[in-house]
């Protein structure tokens, strides 16, 4: 609770409940939580089971990656996310929710390692590049496998982020088309991954000098205002 920087006014958006034992630790310390979970027999469950916690609860029965409205303007983002789906849920909840300010979540520590990876590391990449374009995060923590029961094969990691004002020159989805671009093979120089982008290498070569970047870079010399200044250069 003190690595997720809560305080007893915010709406607090959890993916994935489950049984509910994080929602009851989070219930008397907010103002509110909305817990969206995919399971409909869990979902059903939950205001029963954790009706002894007080505090207010709204069940969102509905996949964290569909879901487009909720009850009420989330502030913070608080969840243990399904590996496979950890990336695109923690970006898909940024996008659709802007009130989100902060969160806590604990993913895969393979995931943690690249969601929170600086430009030039070994596994910096679209997630890193992706999440840094909504947020600032760092990593709070890891989480050993033991603590779990059946004991999964991976240990866990709890990435903590806060939201910042996105780079100033293009919008995300064009930004977001050169990261795609750019990392769709990583050996390769800009001048190179971009040339689909951009119609032809000459034609990336000459967006890459407008943004002021180096046509012989790879995308993981990058931080996300680069990306950003190369979609306003097309």
């Amino acid at each position: 609770m003190r690595a997720a920087a809560l305080s007893p006014a915010d709406v607090v958006v959890e993916v994935g409940p489950g049984l509910g034992s994080l929602t009851e630790v989070l219930l008397p310390a907010v103002a509110r939580v909305v817990a969206v979970e995919i399971d409909p027999v869990l979902a059903a469950a939950l205001p029963r089971t954790l009706a002894a916690a007080g505090g207010v609860l709204d069940v969102v029965a509905e996949d964290a990656l569909r879901v487009t409205s909720l009850p009420a303007a989330p502030t913070a983002l608080v969840a243990n996310l399904p590996y496979n789906v950890a990336v695109p849920v923690l970006l898909t909840m940024l996008e659709r929710f802007p009130s989100i300010e902060r969160g806590l979540v604990m993913v895969q520590q393979e995931v943690a390692d690249r969601l929170t990876a600086p430009p030039g590391s070994r596994v910096y990449g679209i997630p890193s590049v992706k999440l840094a374009w909504y947020a600032a995060a760092k990593q709070a923590g890891s989480v050993p496998r033991s603590v779990f029961w059946p004991v999964p094969n991976v240990d866990s990691g709890l990435v903590w982020f806060a939201r910042r004002a996105a780079p100033a020159g293009a919008s995300r989805e064009d930004t977001f088309a050169v990261v795609d671009a750019a990392f769709a093979q990583r050996r390769k120089t800009l001048r190179a991954a971009l040339a689909g982008w951009a119609g032809s290498p000459a034609a990336a070569e000459e967006a890459l000098r407008r943004a002021g970047v180096d046509p012989g870079l790879r995308g993981e010399a990058l931080d996300v205002a680069a990306f950003a200044r190369i979609a306003a250069a097309r």
